[in-house]
């Protein structure tokens, strides 16, 4: 996932930028009193309009502040939205009843919800890098693979049938495979499968 921008870094150089002109103005101000109490009055007047000009500065200093304060403030808010946004879709998908893993194009599993962890009955620790396709029954595997094939080559939902043969099991597992072959850019994998299994009853079948 992309790097949030440290948001902290924009409010300290906001007070940066106020401490810096509140510095710079009390220098310069004090300098300006004490040249115009020794020089002639055609002096005086330059010395005023450059008093002019550096309050002109001064003030565009505040506003500056100001926007990055108040961009701060809108990129602090959208943060905290972005992520509510995020928390609530991995509750959707960790909490989901349904099993849903998302793989590689090779069906290495990269992510996978809690049901599908219990369907396959392993831990989601030991399922990362796994190939989905290990626990494809051995007489499925060969119709699972052209399966896989045709969901690459295609945007649109591919579903088969297959038996699961999940880990430590006593028998195998009827199922329906839903998959769609994603694009996903700006990640290091760029396009991923995401599965979506339900098991088949015998009243599934009727």
């Amino acid at each position: 996932m992309e790097q949030l921008p440290d948001i902290s870094t924009f409010a300290d150089f906001a007070e940066a930028i106020l401490g810096y002109r509140e510095r710079t103005e009390s220098i310069v101000r004090g300098a300006l009193v004490r040249l115009s109490d020794h020089q002639p009055p055609r002096v005086c007047q330059e010395l005023a309009d450059v008093s002019r000009e550096l309050e002109g500065t001064f003030r565009t200093l505040d506003n500056v502040a100001e926007e990055l304060r108040t961009q701060n403030e809108a990129l602090f808010a959208a943060r905290v939205e972005l992520e509510g946004a995020s928390a609530l879709f991995r509750d959707l998908f960790e909490l989901a009843p349904t099993p849903y893993v998302v793989t590689t194009t090779e069906t290495g599993i990269v992510y996978a919800n809690d049901a599908a962890c219990a369907l396959l009955r392993v831990p989601k620790n030991a399922l990362v890098g796994k190939p989905l396709t290990c626990f494809i029954a051995l007489e499925e595997r060969s119709a699972f693979r052209a399966g896989v094939i045709r969901a690459r080559e295609s945007s649109n939902v591919s579903t088969w049938p297959t038996v699961l043969a999940p880990r430590n099991a006593p028998s195998c597992i009827d199922c329906r495979l839903r998959v769609r072959s994603v694009s996903t850019p700006g990640v290091q994998i760029p396009r991923m499968l995401y599965w979506n299994i339900t098991e088949e009853t015998d009243e599934d079948l009727f």
